[in-house]
């Protein structure tokens, strides 16, 4: 394995691990990466077709109590 075949290939896993733990809604290029990468990953993510966002929540991100946090700030403005 080359320098550089190296270096892409840490690149890549970089790519990877930012967006299987930082992310919390990811567009479908980023899902197809990240299922081509790990296949086992399908599991954690959901179809929402929110396009705003993204078109798929990443479950290992998700939480609920942050989500109903955001909510309840939005509302009372």
């Amino acid at each position: 394995m080359t320098e550089l075949e190296k270096y892409e290939a840490l690149q890549e896993f970089n790519r990877f691990e930012m967006l299987v733990n930082t992310k919390e809604y990811v567009t479908k290029d980023e899902y197809e990466f990240i299922i081509a990468y790990d296949p086992t990953e399908k599991n954690n993510f959901s179809y929402v077709g929110y396009s705003k966002m993204g078109d798929y929540l990443n479950l290992n991100v998700y939480s609920e109590y942050d989500h109903d946090k955001r909510q309840l700030e939005m509302e009372r403005g």
